[in-house]
This record gives C-alpha cells, sequence and structure tokens, in this order.
C-alpha cells in the first residue's frame, strides 16, 4: 500500500500539547519534593510531534486535530506551518483550553509525563469526516491515543476504505476495540504499551501472566493488526508478522532526553512506509530517527533533519 513518489504524504491524526519540563536530580516519591534544575516551555503533544517528525524527513505532512482559542494555539498554529505541515484539519476551540503537558527528566535522561487534554478531547469523529480527504489522499495515515475512541476510529475506517495505510502509536497506553485494530496495519507499542493493550498488566487486578516482549507481541497480532513493530528503547524494536520476528538494534549514541524517541520512531516508520520501504529497512530507518532525537533535549529541537537520519542508517547498517 506504500508509495515510491519522491514526495511521499503522511496524515497525522492526533493532539497538540504545550509541554512544560523541569529537570530534576531524580524523581520524587509520592508526597516528597524535589527541587528542580532547570525549566522550559515548548511545543508537544505525540501528534504534532510526530507530524513535524514527518515533515522534516521530507514528507508532504497533514495535521488533523484540535486547539484552544487561546495563546497557546496560535502559537501552535505557528509552528505547524513554520514546519511546512497542512494545519487545514487544525480547528479551534473556544470553550476548552490547549492541551498541556507536564514533564520532568531526571538526571539519567528518563521522562514522567502527565496530560491534560483540553482541547485534544473536543476533536471529534465528526471532525475527523469532515477532513477525509487528507486521509484518503495520504500514503499513510498515523494515529496515537491523546486523543478519543471515535475519532481514532473514524480515521483508521476512512484509511482503510481508501487502502491508505494505517500505522497506530498506541500511546498512552489504553485498550483498544477490535473495530480499530482489525484496521491497523503496523502498530507500534512500546513495552509497556504493549502489555496494556493486550490486557496483560493494568488497573484490573489482573496478573501479568507473560514477561516475554516477543510473546507479548504475538498476542497482540492475535487481536487483529496485520504487523506490530515494539519498540524497546535502547534495545532497539521487533519487527513481528505472522511469519516471524526480526529483531532490529537501535544505534548506539549519547542520551540526553529520552522524551521525544517514541515521536521520532513512528514519524519516521510512517515516512519510510510511504516511501515504499521493505518493512525491516523501515524499521532500521524509524530506529535511527529515534536514537537520533534522544541526543538533543526537549522533543521539537531534537526531532531529526532526513539527511541525518540517512547519514546513520548508511553508517550503522
Amino acid at each position: 500500500m506504500g508509495s515510491t513518489r519522491d514526495e511521499p504524504s503522511v496524515a497525522v491524526v492526533g493532539s497538540y500539547n504545550v509541554g512544560l519540563t523541569m529537570q530534576v536530580p531524580e524523581f520524587p516519591g509520592p508526597g516528597e519534593t524535589v527541587i528542580g534544575e532547570g525549566f522550559g516551555e515548548g511545543p508537544g503533544g505525540k501528534g504534532s510531534n510526530q507530524a513535524i517528525a514527518a515533515a522534516r524527513l521530507e514528507a508532504d505532512s497533514r495535521f488533523v486535530g484540535r486547539l484552544g482559542d487561546d495563546r497557546y494555539g496560535d502559537d501552535a498554529v505557528d509552528l505547524l506551518e513554520r514546519e511546512g505541515i497542512d494545519t487545514s484539519g487544525v480547528g479551534r476551540s473556544a470553550d476548552a483550553h490547549t492541551g498541556v503537558g507536564f514533564v520532568i527528566v531526571d538526571d539519567d535522561g528518563e521522562n514522567e509525563i502527565t496530560v491534560a487534554p483540553g482541547a485534544n478531547d473536543a476533536l471529534s469523529g465528526d471532525d475527523v469526516r469532515a477532513r477525509a480527504a487528507a486521509i484518503r489522499s495520504a500514503d499513510v495515515l498515523l494515529v496515537q491515543l491523546e486523543i478519543g475512541d471515535e475519532p481514532v476510529r473514524t480515521a483508521v475506517e476512512i484509511a482503510a476504505e481508501a487502502e491508505t495505510t494505517v500505522v497506530c502509536n498506541p500511546a498512552p497506553a489504553r485498550e483498544l476495540p477490535g473495530s480499530i485494530l482489525e484496521r491497523v496495519d503496523y502498530l507500534t507499542p512500546n513495552e509497556h504499551e504493549a502489555r496494556t493493550l493486550a490486557g496483560l498488566e493494568g488497573g484490573d487486578g489482573k496478573e501479568e501472566e507473560v514477561t516475554d516482549d516477543e510473546t507479548v507481541a504475538r498476542a497482540l497480532l492475535e487481536l487483529g493488526s496485520e504487523t506490530v513493530v515494539l519498540t524497546r528503547g535502547g534495545a532497539g524494536a521487533l519487527l513481528v508478522t505472522a511469519d516471524g520476528v526480526e529483531r532490529v538494534p537501535t544505534p548506539e549514541v549519547d542520551v540526553v532526553d529520552t522524551t521525544g524517541a517514541g515521536d521520532s520512531f513512528n514519524g519516521a516508520l510512517a515516512v519510510a512506509l510511504a516511501e515504499g520501504f521493505e518493512d525491516h529497512e523501515a524499521v532500521r530507518f524509524a530506529c535511527a530517527a529515534g536514537a537520533l532525537a534522544v541526543t538533543e533535549a526537549e522533543v521539537v529541537p531534537g526531532l531529526p533533519e532526513r539527511r541525518a537520519v540517512d547519514r546513520l542508517v548508511d553508517e550503522t547498517w
């Protein structure tokens, strides 16, 4: 279903959040106060991050989402347009604030994130249907879970009808109905998200019975997706289909901030698939993009340009 056109097209349906980031020596425990070492404010949200990632990798990137009618929303539109992203699918809500994410990063570069969705929760299936042309004409649809099930389901239904390849990054983790999963071509959870999606851990008191990543990924295939790409941080990714499992390592880099790794990975995977890469080549390309993202502080500044990813792929494989 992919394309080999010079300018691949990726439609991203998802979230925008302002990222408020603090550097701390270590994460606080319950009831504990930790003195931070720095603070920053910048753009975030998995949807917009992945749209920017795709644009920097030289794709025709379109973003469908919803913002508040506030300063943060104005800033978001300005950013997306500067990055060359089609914002005709972006709506504004007068009665909801632009989404906000609070991020703390420790001295090892690990992160913890909380999100107040705001206008992201107002994105509806009708909003997505109104922008159906952007999805139908794309090579790849990329969705995440910082928006509700209804707009996600609507987007994947439109894509499936148009034979647009569907990549679903199930983050933040929650279980998804089969009506969504059976229309997903590539499911891209991390290790925690994979277990939640498979019902192997969560708040229902159910004990986790499976710990092996490969077994978990195979369980996800049975839920309906054709291909599972399970990301494993510095250990790379597993490419899992009914035909077998391929382990793809990630290039070794100096880690500064892991916050944007997943978004860089998913944006790159979507672009590679849109260009018609073979699956294993697409996952290598995505691993390289994810590795480059962690070498810079903050998400958007760390999303790499195409030439850097191509160079790292050539150097690694």
